[in-house]
Parts: structure tokens; sequence; C-alpha cells
């Protein structure tokens, strides 16, 4: 499962880049606290909650099918 939430705090990760936001940013946009967000990218040794996940990926403006289907999650 640990591989799994690697390659879930990296993409989204990566989208933030890509989108050009802050950890704030999407925190607002998701409707989630900072905090939450916060320690979705960046405690290891945690697994986020599929509802949490899923209002990250909302506030990414992409589908659920369209984060999961990406090379990242390929091989898990």
């Amino acid at each position: 499962m640990q591989l799994l939430s690697n390659a879930i705090r990296e993409h989204i990760k990566d989208l933030m880049q890509q989108q050009n936001l802050t950890v704030s940013e999407l925190a607002r946009r998701s409707g989630l606290t900072q905090s939450t967000v916060d320690s979705v990218l960046h405690t290891q040794n945690t697994n986020p909650r599929i509802d949490t996940i899923h209002k990250i990926i909302k506030a990414l403006n992409i589908s659920v099918t369209e984060f999961f289907n990406h090379p990242t999650f390929k091989d898990l």
C-alpha cells in the first residue's frame, strides 16, 4: 500500500506544478484544510482517505479515471 500512497502523492505534486498551484490554493479549491493537504503531500507513512484524494483530484480539474490512468500507476 505504501507504493500506491507514494504514487498518489507524487502525481498530485506533478499536477500541482503543471497547474502552478500552491498547497494553500489546492486546499481552498478542495475544501480541505491546508494541514490536511500538507499531510497528504508530505507525510510518507500515512494512507490518505479516499474521500480526501477524491476532493483533491476534483480540485485539480480532472476525473478520477484520468488521474489513475497515468503511467505512474501502471506497475502497482
